[in-house]
């Protein structure tokens, strides 16, 4: 994926988080795993820490366990977020490392350094989340955003912003090259 220093340290075990949320709310994998869409197999995996989900799994599970999908990252404790103490996230998808890059003192946004290997992508299945706006501004490489039933195929220096409550994923465009992109994600206020 990276040869950046910070994609040497394991992203934070999300699964326990979640089997946590679940535990509190008193329900069961059956019913969360029903309710999400997923099999009580796959939930059991990603609540171990087994498998990745995809971004619209993520997001789902979340949904279910009223769980805001930020709430499963630890920002960074100083207003300076250095490249080497990014800390690594679990956002979803295959092939993709994500750092949060926004400090904690950033309440109205959350910045995400993707690195995203060759056929990396946020999951074939389009996804929503429950966020004011998205930008997505790439680094280097290609990125496929599909939003809806529209694909924007961007390149290095692009950008782009939507609204992410509307069905959409991306993709690495590239089968062999890397790319790199910066999602910023405007939580709804609290």
């Amino acid at each position: 994926m990276s040869d950046s220093p910070t994609a040497k340290r394991g992203a934070p075990n999300i699964g326990r988080l979640l089997r946590a949320r679940r535990r509190d709310l008193d329900m069961t994998l059956d019913e969360v795993a029903s309710a999400a869409d997923l099999t009580k197999s796959f939930l059991s995996d990603i609540e171990r820490d087994k498998t990745s989900p995809s971004v619209a799994s993520l997001v789902r599970l979340c949904e279910v366990l009223a769980l805001p999908v930020g709430d499963l990252f630890t920002p960074a404790r100083s207003g300076v977020v250095r490249s080497d103490d990014r800390p690594p996230i679990r956002f979803g998808g295959t092939g993709v490392s994500d750092y949060l890059i926004s400090p904690a003192e950033a309440k109205r946004l959350q910045v995400i350094y993707s690195d995203i290997a060759p056929g990396g992508t946020g999951g074939e299945k389009l996804y929503t989340l429950g966020c004011e706006e998205e930008f997505v501004f790439v680094l280097d490489g290609a990125i496929r955003i599909v939003v809806e039933d529209t694909t924007h195929e961007l390149g290095v220096g692009d950008a782009i912003a939507f609204d992410p409550r509307r069905p959409h994923t991306f993709a690495n465009a590239s089968a062999s090259e890397p790319a790199r992109a910066l999602f910023v994600l405007t939580p709804p206020p609290r």
